[in-house]
C-alpha cells in the first residue's frame, strides 16, 4: 500500500466521524424553554398572538425586493445576488442576472411545484417542491410552510391553534405551540417565536417527534417606527443538516405591486432541453 493511500484512510478515518458528530450536535434540541405557563397567562399570549395576526392580516401580501442569499456549510461558503418577487402564500420567483441585466438563473415556486431556468445549460427544469427539498437534504416540514410568512416575517394567514405556550429559558419571551394543519404531512412540531412586551414576531422552530431540532428561522432586530407592516430586511435559517445554514438579506423592498399566479411561472425558451423531476 503506498504512503498516499495511507494518509487519505487516515483523513477519512477523521472527518467522516467528524462530520457524523457535527450532524448530531447541529440537531440536538437545546433547552428552549420552560414548563408550560398557567392557565391566564396561556390566555393572554393567546390574545396577544391573535390581534398580531389580526394586524399581519391586513398588510400587503406581496413583496419584490434586492436579495441577496448566503449560504454556509461545513464545506463551503457561497452566495448569489439577485431579485425576489414573493406573494402569499409560498408563491416565489428568483433571477440573478448578469452585470448587464441579461438573465443567467432563475427559480420560481407555486409552493407545490418549482421551475428552473439555466441559461449556461440550456436547461428549464420542472418537478415537485417535496422531491426537491428531499434531494437537498433538507426538512419536509420546510416544503409544507408558508414562505411569504417565513421570508416577510410575519404570522400565516389562516386561522392558527395554539397547543402550549412557554417562556424561554434565557429571557422573557415565548414559544408558542402550533397545531398541526390538517394538509401537513409530517408530524413535525411547529413553533413560533413572540416577544410580548414588543408584540413581535421574533421567528419560528421546526422539531421532529422526539424534539431535535430540524430548521429555526429568526429575523434580526430592526426598527419599525411604528410600521406594523414591514418586512423584515435579515433573516437567517439555522440549525439545518450538517450545521448548514442560509442568510438572507433583503433591500429596497416594496410592497405596492400585487402579484398574480401567472407572474411566478418561466416561459421556456425554444432551443432549451426539458427536464421534468418527479
Amino acid at each position: 500500500m503506498t504512503h498516499s493511500s495511507n494518509i487519505q484512510k487516515k483523513i477519512k478515518g477523521i472527518i467522516l466521524p467528524l462530520c457524523c458528530v457535527l450532524s448530531l450536535l447541529s440537531g440536538c434540541a437545546q433547552q428552549r424553554w420552560k414548563e408550560p405557563l398557567a392557565e391566564d397567562e396561556t390566555s393572554n399570549i393567546v390574545l396577544l398572538i391573535n390581534n398580531l395576526q389580526e394586524t399581519h392580516n391586513s398588510c400587503p401580501e406581496s413583496l419584490d425586493a434586492d436579495a441577496r442569499i448566503f449560504w454556509k456549510s461545513p464545506a463551503a461558503d457561497s452566495g448569489m445576488i439577485g431579485y425576489l418577487q414573493i406573494s402569499s402564500p409560498s408563491y416565489i420567483k428568483y433571477i440573478i442576472t448578469n452585470p448587464l441585466g441579461m438573465m443567467i438563473y432563475a427559480f420560481a415556486s407555486d409552493g407545490e411545484t418549482f421551475q428552473i431556468l439555466n441559461t449556461f445549460k440550456y436547461q428549464h427544469i420542472r418537478g415537485n417542491i417535496r422531491s426537491l427539498i428531499t434531494r437537498q437534504k433538507l426538512p419536509l416540514v420546510l416544503a409544507e410552510g408558508d414562505w411569504f410568512s417565513y421570508l416577510s416575517g410575519r404570522l400565516p394567514p389562516y386561522p392558527l391553534k395554539i397547543q402550549q405556550v412557554t417562556r424561554d429559558a434565557s429571557d422573557q419571551t415565548v414559544w408558542a405551540l402550533l397545531a398541526r394543519s390538517e394538509s401537513s404531512k409530517t408530524d413535525d412540531q411547529r413553533w413560533i417565536h413572540i416577544d410580548p412586551q414588543q408584540q413581535k414576531l421574533l421567528g419560528y422552530l421546526f422539531l421532529d417527534t422526539s424534539g431535535k431540532t430540524l430548521a429555526e428561522i429568526s429575523y434580526e432586530k430592526q426598527e419599525n417606527n411604528g410600521e406594523n407592516c414591514k418586512p423584515k430586511e435579515k433573516i437567517t435559517i439555522t440549525e439545518l443538516p450538517w450545521g448548514s445554514e442560509i442568510r438572507i438579506e433583503l433591500q429596497d423592498i416594496s410592497t405596492a405591486t400585487q402579484f398574480n399566479q401567472s407572474d411566478f411561472t418561466l416561459p421556456v425558451p425554444r432551443d432549451y432541453y426539458k427536464q421534468l423531476q418527479p
